[in-house]
């Protein structure tokens, strides 16, 4: 537990971003398929991708992977075309995330996969095999997760057949199916999209036997936030580009401050901000395409004096690390911020209340992303934080980023 605060409000330094753990991931996944000689350069730190490395390093054919909900989903489709015998497990949370749907569409494809347990969840036990696209059309349309859409595309050149899938392209977070296919093609694979339908070539053409992994963009949301409540901001993020493979850039600009400034330079992007200004909040949020944000967002918004706003987009938050929608409501109630759910999906925020009480705690809910969104509050007064080293699942360095530029982080104990 750490109590958090900043004496000064402003905000000076370099901060280097966690890598792309979405972006190491998937390139793991896909070296391992392709092209074992491939060398991977500035692979993500965060526990999923370690943990991802791990096994692909272990002989073990009992995969555990935690609360890894990526590389459970990966590591399925990725076990159902290699051979083998394997069992797939985590921990209770990760076991109850639903996983039908991407073993359904395994079985499509001739897939030996069965439930250890209870039907449509893990433990997993998968045979390795060849499959085949015994029809033209996968139809993938009723497929909500773009990660099982993903991990089937990364397996495609593996399948049998001409194999072509229609999906849902407003599914939440399809943006990240457009990421898994800007690493097919980086792979050398040729990924022909037509609106719905999507279709990887069988022929790989690869360029290429070193790939650098980009800076984390939902990272640098902690810094934003932050940035708009700083009295002052200088910070520098090598590498980090706003042309890049991902597109979570486009969030850069649902919230905006008028001094704030960003400049890419020196291979990196410095954000500045030297004066008063007014703020730029749009009245509805959408976060389907990068629901990870979403609690981000949700916490500064208040925080910057907005009243009411509409978000959109957060029905995949209840099957996360943790149920994120109770968890980013409890931590709202505590400031005085009202978040209601209505039918249309749609949820509405009444922040006329908004107060931060010095010293108001929030729990973390053994999830990294309900600890580090409400960390930029540490900016009008002083926080605790439950379990801070939470922050291991994507950004394991992020307590220390926030001394280097000027946070006090303080271990505390309950009798404190």
């Amino acid at each position: 537990m750490i109590r958090l605060s900043h004496p000064t409000s402003v905000l000076k330094g370099s901060i280097k971003l966690p890598s792309s753990k979405s972006i190491s991931n998937r390139m793991l996944i896909l070296q391992n398929l392709y092209e074992q000689d491939m060398k991977l350069d500035n692979l993500s730190n965060a526990n999923d991708t370690q943990l991802l490395q791990e096994i692909f390093k272990s002989e073990s054919k009992n995969l555990n992977v935690q609360d890894a909900g990526t590389a459970f989903r990966f590591l399925t489709a990725y076990c159902a075309v290699t051979p083998g015998e394997w069992v797939i497990h985590g921990t209770d949370r990760l076991n109850e995330r639903p996983i039908s749907q991407l073993v359904d569409s395994l079985r499509l494809l001739g897939a030996d996969i069965s439930y250890v347990e209870e039907e449509g969840k893990a433990p997993l036990r998968i045979k390795g095999k060849q499959l085949t696209a015994s029809d033209v059309l996968l139809d993938l349309t009723h497929v909500k997760t773009s990660q099982f859409i993903s991990a089937l595309l990364m397996i495609a050149p593996k399948i049998h057949g001409d194999f072509k899938v229609k999906v849902n392209t407003k599914m939440s977070s399809y943006a990240y199916v457009l990421l898994t296919i800007g690493c097919l093609r980086r792979m050398g694979y040729t990924v022909w999209v037509n609106g719905q339908y999507i279709k990887v070539s069988h022929q790989q053409k690869f360029d290429g036997e070193y790939f650098v992994v980009e800076p984390d963009w939902t990272s640098f949301y902690y810094w934003l936030s932050m940035a708009h409540l700083a009295k002052e901001v200088n910070l520098f993020f090598p590498g980090l580009r706003l042309d890049n493979m991902s597109k979570e850039r486009k969030l850069l600009y649902h919230v905006g401050h008028s001094a704030m400034h960003f400049e890419e330079r020196d291979n990196g992007l410095r954000l500045t901000k030297s004066k008063s200004g007014n703020y730029d909040i749009k009245e509805e949020l959408n976060f389907s395409q990068f629901p990870d944000s979403a609690m981000t967002y949700a916490v500064l918004i208040p925080a910057i004096g907005a009243k009411k706003v509409k978000l959109k987009g957060l029905e995949s938050l209840k099957y996360k690390e943790c149920n994120r929608e109770e968890a980013i409501t409890s931590h709202l109630n505590k400031m005085g911020v009202n978040l209601s759910h209505s039918k249309e999906g749609v949820w509405q925020m009444d922040a006329t209340g908004f107060k931060l009480e010095p010293e108001t705690f929030f729990e973390s809910y053994d999830d990294h992303r309900m600890a580090m969104c409400v960390a930029p509050l540490a900016l009008l007064d002083e926080i605790i934080i439950e379990n801070e080293a939470v922050v291991k699942k994507s950004y394991p360095h992020f307590w220390d980023d926030l001394g280097s530029v000027g946070f006090q982080v303080e271990q505390i104990s309950l009798k404190d």
